[in-house]
């Protein structure tokens, strides 16, 4: 079997020898293990945030830009493409491990990305898959606005059975150009999450695409974290190349999307949302995680199926 880790270190290396046309910082901890600063004390980039994404997943993705129009506004889209979907974007790419013990003092709970997921397998959302990962390197992405510590490292590296000179932390801030770009890739890890929890087999998930407006860029973490999440939810949509009965289609594609169908809080300000969730996005168990459109290209049966629409005024309200 493949390791997504492994995978995952073939662009860390690039990140590493192209450090600084990247505008990226490397940084050895004094136990061994390696800290890349893609936001904080570095400005990063574009390639930068494509490689961080790309790197998320495994190694099983792609991404790419493009452009969005929003009324008289010309926004970057982030495009991304996964092959093993299912590995790519629920077992590596999804911010689902969350680490209370390291909770920084605004109370914030530090949520692990990246294919170290596939190696610990703790949190819900790698659980109900098979896939597991052994490997000696561990790649973790953070999304913070400090630099992890040694101690950190080493509780990383303690999960995995590892030595800590294996661990590698990505980090970045969702106030940064490479942590927002991270934020909007995820088109497809909270549509993948969407489809299992309707019961349907995402195994039969045989590829996918996503997109998403990029939103301006705010150092303040409360205003990007906010901007992120109404643009991958009210702009976002995803597409799914699918091997299975079109009923099983039919079934849920009218209860998949985001919309005043799926949940009573459509059209709500996500940051109101989330104040009543005490600033947990997981206690916001009455929201409908995913995107607003949906595409499925059935590959068995050759007929396409298309729901929803991106809500531009909530994109635009959101500014």
């Amino acid at each position: 079997m493949f390791s997504v880790n492994k995978e995952a270190m073939k662009i860390v290396k690039k990140i590493i020898e192209n450090k600084d046309t990247l505008n990226a910082g490397v940084i050895s901890l004094k136990n061994g293990s390696t800290v890349i600063d893609m936001g904080i004390n570095y400005p990063g980039g574009w390639k930068a945030a494509r490689y961080l994404a790309e790197i998320t997943m495994g190694g099983l993705g792609l991404l790419n830009y493009s452009t969005y129009q929003l009324g008289e506004l010309e926004l970057p889209q982030v495009n991304v493409y996964a092959d093993k979907p299912v590995i790519a974007c629920l077992s590596c790419q999804l911010s689902g491990w969350a680490l209370p013990e390291f909770k920084n003092d605004a109370g914030i709970v530090p949520l692990i990305s990246g294919p170290v997921r596939a190696i610990i397998k703790e949190d819900r959302f790698t659980k109900p898959f098979s896939y597991q990962d052994k490997s000696g390197k561990a790649v973790v992405v953070l999304q913070d606005k400090t630099l992890p510590s040694e101690e950190f490292a080493a509780y990383i590296a303690k999960k995995c059975k590892i030595e800590p000179k294996g661990v590698v932390i990505l980090v970045a801030p969702t106030g940064s150009l490479v942590g927002l770009v991270n934020v909007m890739a995820r088109t497809l890890e909270t549509s993948l999450w969407r489809l299992y929890e309707l019961s349907f087999d995402v195994n039969n998930v045989i590829s996918a695409w996503g997109k998403a407006p990029l939103p301006p860029i705010s150092k303040d973490e409360y205003t990007a974290m906010i901007r992120a999440n109404t643009y991958i939810y009210y702009g976002g949509t995803a597409g799914f190349v699918v091997n299975c009965k079109d009923e099983d289609i039919e079934r849920i594609i009218e209860d998949i999307t985001l919309s005043p169908k799926t949940t009573k809080q459509y059209g709500i300000p996500f940051s109101k949302l989330l104040e009543e969730a005490g600033g947990n996005i997981f206690n916001m168990t009455e929201f409908c995680h995913n995107v607003t459109k949906v595409n499925f290209y059935n590959s068995f049966t050759g007929n396409t199926f298309v729901y929803g629409k991106n809500d531009q005024k909530m994109l635009l309200e959101c500014l």
